[in-house]
């Protein structure tokens, strides 16, 4: 985005004066304040985006530059969500949220959008809800309309507590879910107006944080482990701690468990090699 200067107009407030665009500054970068005053920005990030670190806040301000949507109307906005890092661990990161109605009002503003017939729904046997499929139109560039569809499913978007769907989507999970099929659709149609901004009903699930491990795992690994040599269980129990802080079992992600299991099984494999070896 090419950056623009203190020459070019702006929306016009109030008493017809037309304001000017401003430069928000930080140490080494320097981001595009587009349709905002100064005040504006101020407000903005001391209320609506309080807590975003400086190049957070300068990337918001593009993305609002981008799609047009209004984060003083709650159109568009930044959220901090605990997220996994690339070492494994836990930590918070800036996305960028809207709603349906704000995808909705990006595809309208194209004129190449309409909305398509309601959505579908599959569910299994025993009458739970497991799919939904939203269908819109696109126009392309030769003038034909054209049915674009996704399916979203239930395990990857449902926010739950302990296992149990919580909030809107015990509530309402149809129209949940077609609310994240949609914005798939949508997305999957206008790729460029939408890529790196997704809506609140699909980062529900972002909350349910990660998956620990299960009593009944933790006792398994705890057997699995009684019958390796005690140089490699304290090897296992010191590794736990230094890596996730805790000396729980069940505090620890899900993914470890499996890791441990084979590992504890190949270390059990080799000490029976080696006594055989020496046996002989």
């Amino acid at each position: 985005m090419n950056p623009i200067n203190q020459s070019q107009p702006m929306r016009t407030n109030g008493n017809g004066n037309g304001t000017k665009s401003v430069s928000v500054v930080s140490e080494n970068t320097t981001a595009v304040a587009g349709n905002f005053n100064q005040n504006q920005i101020q407000i903005l990030k001391n209320s609506i985006c309080k807590g975003l670190t400086d190049d957070e806040f300068q990337v918001f301000l593009m993305a609002c530059n981008k799609t047009q949507l209004d984060p003083f109307m709650k159109q568009i906005y930044a959220l901090k969500r605990k997220s996994k890092k690339p070492d494994g661990s836990w930590g918070e990161v800036m996305t960028i949220q809207t709603g349906i109605d704000g995808y909705r009002l990006i595809a309208e503003r194209t004129e190449k959008y309409a909305p398509g017939e309601k959505p579908s729904f599959e569910y299994d046997a025993s009458g739970n809800l497991i799919e939904a499929t939203a269908y819109i139109k696109k126009m392309t560039k030769d003038g034909t309309w054209h049915v674009v569809s996704c399916s979203a499913h239930i395990d990857d978007y449902c926010q739950k507590k302990d296992g149990k769907a919580m909030g809107q989507w015990a509530t309402m999970p149809r129209i949940m879910l077609a609310k994240c099929a949609e914005a798939l659709a949508l997305r999957k149609a206008f790729p460029a107006e939408m890529s790196g901004i997704y809506t609140k009903e699909e980062m529900d699930q972002s909350d349910n944080g990660p998956v620990k491990i299960s009593l009944e795992q933790a006792a398994e690994l705890e057997n699995m482990l009684s019958e390796c040599t005690q140089a490699y269980q304290d090897w296992v129990y010191s590794h736990i701690e230094k890596t996730y802080k805790t000396s729980n079992w069940t505090d620890v992600p899900l993914e470890v468990y499996s890791r441990i299991k084979v590992a504890a099984a190949n270390h059990k494999e080799n000490e029976i090699v080696i006594e055989n070896q020496s046996a002989n």
